[in-house]
């Protein structure tokens, strides 16, 4: 059942980083690393938590894009650190790329992630697009807005935590997001959780045909990250650089309701 951020705490199967947080390290980039990080994990096989074919987030009538679902079973399964801690100055930014046939208007948005256990969402939750990203630069800011989030468990949970889908439905302010340009052939999305204790990682979508794809085409490896932990300075990064392998995050799970312009 879904729940609001701000009452709902997530425990997951994993205990939670403590060393990290305590120690004020900052944690692993990847989920896959978070795992490789902790010596006892309490959940070794990934499970399913939800029916195949069900798209709480997106449905069939304003549905304009889902990347597909996480496979655990992809041998570059993984999910990259999404999310800003306010507790412990942890802050790392995923910006994904889509590619509408025409332009669209988004009022909604989901991110599935993996939570540490501990993890006390607050809201309003960030939402923003931007145009002309690149290695080591942030382009430029088009629309930059906030909605009251909810989470519901979803797809294949792995690395010792739980899925769940990060959802704003209904955007404070609606972000127009334009045909593709030459100059400008890409916008990027980011939906960032934000809370006062915990983190989460964005799961990734490395099949070739992903299970529950919706809409428009993927945009392969389109996607950078941004970060500031409490060893500044700001930085950012192609986000397959932290993947499994040359192409490690090519797609990563990630939905957008709205509507296409006629």
């Amino acid at each position: 059942m879904s729940k609001t951020l701000c009452t709902l705490t997530l425990i997951a199967t994993l205990g939670s980083f403590a060393a990290a947080q305590d120690g004020r390290i900052s944690p692993p980039l990847t989920a896959r690393e978070n795992v490789q990080g902790v010596s006892v994990q309490t959940a070794t096989e990934p499970s399913v938590t939800t029916g195949s074919g069900s798209l709480p987030f997106c449905p069939p009538k304003t549905c304009l894009y889902y990347a597909g679902d996480f496979n655990s079973a992809d041998s570059n399964a993984n999910g990259l650190f999404n999310a800003s801690d306010n507790g412990y100055e942890f802050y790392l930014q995923v910006w994904v790329g889509v590619k509408p046939p025409k332009a669209a208007t988004v009022t909604g948005a989901t991110f599935n992630q993996f939570f540490t256990a501990g993890f006390v969402g607050t809201n309003p939750t960030p939402f923003a697009t931007a145009i002309g990203l690149s290695d080591l630069s942030g382009g430029r800011l088009v629309c930059n807005t906030s909605g009251n989030a909810t989470l519901k468990q979803y797809g294949e949970s792995d690395f010792g935590l739980v899925q769940y889908s990060y959802t704003i439905r209904k955007l404070k302010q609606a972000c127009i997001i334009a045909k593709p340009t030459k100059q400008y052939p890409s916008t990027y999305v980011s939906l960032l959780p934000t809370s006062a204790n915990g983190y989460g990682y964005l799961a990734n979508v490395e099949d070739a045909k992903p299970k529950n794809h919706r809409g428009w085409k993927n945009d392969l490896n389109d996607c950078y990250f941004e970060g500031i932990t409490h060893h500044p300075p700001q930085t950012w990064e192609p986000c397959n650089s932290q993947g499994v392998g040359s192409n490690g995050f090519s797609e990563l799970s990630i939905a957008l309701t709205g509507k296409e312009a006629k």
